[in-house]
């Protein structure tokens, strides 16, 4: 199961200069790092990647950070990075598996069904003793990409209004525990604390060691904890839709075949618009 969602750096190296692989540093900043990853991406990089920046390649009509694109800014974006949708997408970031599963999942959504996640990231690359490029990589020849959304997979607050309303529709919120019990101010300006009424705590980090998922066993482990049933039908969300995609990825890791995320999360559910919350 393991293999059909990620390639290790050892597999990487290897296949790193066939023709049919596309490889894309899809890092992104939490709500309070500064950090310009585009930058650093061009400090230094797996040769050959190309940057996808989420915050850029989103919905620009929307004021959320990082919504889903549609499938014509989508579209845009790849084919610009030289993707079609007969190419083997490699996605990886510098971090943590922070943002490399919130970027499988986009391109996933969005029709593009050859993608898989570097363990590990940019340091397990490191790790294993691998050169690295800096500055610009060479630009890709522009290939033809088409884009079929597929909408069910990101859930709007209407959506999630009425599966709240389901009894066999399980909530998980994949923030900090000290945001989730609202004990600690949401990064985000004009938020109330708390969330989603019934929904559980799986802080995304748990979930993760050395830009990889921990152990079937152990991710197991964590999940029943939190009294999460990992077959259940699940909605997932966190702070803006990003951390969310870990969950997300976790649980199908292990078998859910009815996961879905919900894009807007906490940013949108969070405002002073009379939504229901909870605090603890």
């Amino acid at each position: 199961m393991y293999e059909a969602f990620f390639v290790s750096p050892q597999w990487l190296h290897r296949h790193l200069t066939d023709e049919n692989i596309v490889l894309v540093d899809a890092s992104a900043p939490p709500p309070t790092d500064p950090t310009d990853y585009q930058q650093r991406y061009y400090q230094e990089h797996i040769p050959s990647a190309q940057f996808f920046n989420l915050d850029i390649v989103a919905d620009q009509s929307n004021n959320l950070p990082h919504m889903l694109p549609d499938e014509i800014t989508f579209t845009q974006a790849v084919e610009q990075l030289g993707i079609s949708n007969h190419h083997q997408v490699v996605i990886y970031d510098q971090g943590a598996l922070f943002s490399a599963p919130r970027a499988w999942w986009t391109f996933k959504t969005l029709g593009c069904n050859n993608v898989k996640i570097l363990a590990g990231g940019l340091c397990g690359w490191k790790k294993a003793g691998y050169s690295l490029d800096s500055g610009m990589s060479v630009v890709r020849e522009r290939q033809q990409f088409i884009a079929k959304c597929i909408t069910d997979q990101a859930l709007s607050q209407q959506q999630v209004i009425t599966l709240l309303q389901q009894p066999n529709v399980q909530f998980i919120d994949a923030r900090p525990t000290a945001r989730f019990s609202a004990q600690q101010p949401e990064p985000r300006p004009g938020l109330r604390m708390g969330h989603l009424p019934g929904s559980k705590n799986v802080p995304w980090n748990w979930l993760v060691k050395e830009g990889c998922y921990k152990s079937p066993a152990e991710l197991k482990a964590i999940f029943a904890k939190q009294q999460v049933d990992i077959m259940q039908p699940t909605v997932i969300s966190c702070g803006s839709g990003m951390t969310a995609a870990v969950v997300l990825l976790a649980l199908i890791l292990l078998g859910n075949k009815n996961v879905k995320l919900y894009d807007g999360s906490w940013a949108e559910w969070g405002q002073y618009n009379g939504l229901p919350i909870e605090t603890n």
